[in-house]
């Protein structure tokens, strides 16, 4: 009797463990920071994004390559342009 309770409460957590847990999806940037080492930094926008970051750097900004070929082909985000007053 004690076994079974215990693996019904072992269930029981698992089964409400699982009840509040959202799954997030992956989003690949189109354009990364690149320097002298490493993979760069593959989390900006638009390429105005990664050029702001660079700026005052020996870095550079380029495509993706990590992207699969959709990915590459998609229409790029382009930053609304809000009106100066």
């Amino acid at each position: 009797m004690d076994k079974r309770k215990v693996i019904l409460t072992a269930i029981g957590i698992a089964a409400f463990s699982f009840l509040g847990t959202e799954f997030s999806a992956a989003y690949d940037y189109p354009f990364c920071r690149k320097g002298d080492a490493g993979p760069g930094d593959c989390r900006y926008d638009t390429y105005e994004q990664c050029l702001a970051a660079i700026s005052g750097t020996a870095a550079y900004c380029q495509p993706n390559y990590w992207l699969s070929q959709a990915d590459r082909n998609a229409v790029p985000v382009r930053p609304r342009r809000v009106p100066r007053y």
